[in-house]
């Protein structure tokens, strides 16, 4: 395929240009190519958004929670007659009383999950049938109430998600989905996925599980947990909270050291959740403690010590520059040092890629880069972080519109910046919407 006479994005702007697509990749003038000539006169073209650290399932199942941030739960519980289950997502307080006791009355399962993601009240039902000690449940205690449900819940909460990034220009995710569905079902979306995924597994014990490509996805990393969040005073800080008193939690399993020289052996990545100092110390002690040769990823890196920030070249880092601005209220409670130093990472060298965490946070790019500008960062800057920086990280040749590269790319009637694509393509063929033919 080739498409003629459109805008390409260079790295830094748009420049008039063709672009040339053999197969799963791009190529020049120069090679026979087979397929259509497309006159694309007025048209943007720029490589695929690639999302570092985010959910697809979790993207997916926030379209099917109700968002708290808009809805009003007294209401979407008295309409519940109909429901087989009641999810829901957002709240940064927990809902007043007698709104929790009418969740307490209902007999269907009703979960209210918190914005991070790493708290969530449970209703008597579910606190009954999982027997929690307690409706408000923290970190792994989730994992149980993910594992409540069936694959058919995960399963379309998985196809909304692939299209929902598809549609915003996100042609790659590495993603964190083994969260309540079957390993078996997972596999065979991911081989299916019309989104490039690179898979996460969330495990204690990876040697128990398949790793490798996918159709052209591929699970090649470990998730581990070191914390919580800041949201729910459980990320791990040396120093106490203001209001809590507490330091948070370090949640690293305990073969956690088996886990890196398993990741070592079979030349996979560990990927570290990681937002408190101490617990970000206490990672970099365990690699560095057992001499890792592998370029591992740590994700969030919100708060650092001074004399920890250079330790840091020698990761992978996924951050998130909006969680700054999303948490200038929270920020406050934390002694620290450094916190949310993006913009100094990538000026000292280091290897970093943007991400959304969606369902956190908008799964939208531009939300993304607004903030990254915000902090500093140029828009050239911003794009690349958010499409070639974060392929690497995961072994993929994409995010460049130039010969040998994945042809991972969308199309645009707009500015990019201002729209959503109207054409999205992944691995040369067509994943979402359609090229407007004159």
């Amino acid at each position: 395929m080739v498409l003629k006479n459109c805008l390409v994005w260079n790295g830094a702007n748009f420049q008039k240009g063709n672009v040339y697509v053999k197969g799963s990749k791009f190529t020049t003038k120069d090679e026979q190519i087979d397929g259509p000539v497309v006159d694309a006169t007025g048209l943007f073209v720029m490589p695929g958004f690639v999302d570092s650290h985010a959910h697809v399932i979790g993207t997916g199942m926030l379209e099917m929670f109700h968002d708290l941030s808009s809805e009003n739960l007294e209401s979407v519980l008295l309409n519940a007659s109909a429901e087989k289950y009641i999810l829901a997502r957002g709240w940064e307080e927990l809902p007043r009383n007698e709104i929790l006791t009418l969740a307490n009355k209902l007999p269907i399962p009703v979960i209210l999950v918190r914005k991070c993601g790493h708290a969530a009240w449970v209703n008597e039902r579910v606190k009954r049938d999982l027997k929690f000690e307690d409706n408000l449940i923290f970190e792994g205690e989730l994992e149980r109430v993910w594992s409540y449900f069936g694959d058919e819940l995960y399963v379309e909460a998985f196809n909304r998600g692939v299209r929902k990034f598809l549609s915003l220009g996100v042609t790659q995710v590495h993603s964190d989905d083994y969260h309540g569905i079957s390993f078996e079902t997972l596999k065979k979306l991911l081989a299916e996925s019309k989104l490039r995924i690179f898979e996460k597994l969330c495990t204690n014990e990876p040697w128990n599980y398949e790793f490798g490509e996918l159709g052209f996805s591929k699970i090649g990393g470990i998730k581990v947990f070191a914390d919580g969040s800041l949201g729910a005073r459980t990320a791990y800080m040396f120093e106490p909270y203001l209001d809590s008193g507490g330091n948070g939690m370090c949640t690293l399993p305990e073969n956690f050291e088996e886990i890196v020289r398993f990741a070592e052996r079979t030349c996979l990545q560990v990927c570290v959740h990681v937002i408190g100092d101490r617990a970000l110390h206490v990672v970099l002690d365990t690699f560095e403690g057992l001499e890792v040769k592998d370029k591992h990823r740590l994700i969030h890196v919100q708060f650092v010590r001074e004399k920890d920030f250079s330790r840091l070249r020698s990761y992978h880092l996924s951050v998130q520059p909006h969680f700054y601005f999303e948490d200038i209220s929270l920020i406050k409670y934390a002694h620290y040092e450094l916190a949310y130093p993006f913009l100094q990472m990538f000026q000292s060298g280091f290897s970093i890629a943007f991400s959304t965490d969606s369902p956190v946070s908008p799964a939208d790019p531009r939300y993304v880069i607004e903030h990254a500008l915000k902090l500093g960062f140029s828009l050239s800057d911003a794009v690349k972080l958010y499409t070639e920086a974060g392929s690497r990280m995961a072994g993929f040749k994409a995010g460049r519109l130039e010969a040998g590269y994945l042809a991972d790319f969308c199309v645009y009637e707009e500015d990019p910046f201002k729209s959503n694509p109207v054409a999205v393509f992944v691995n040369g063929e067509v994943a979402y919407g359609n090229l407007p033919l004159s």
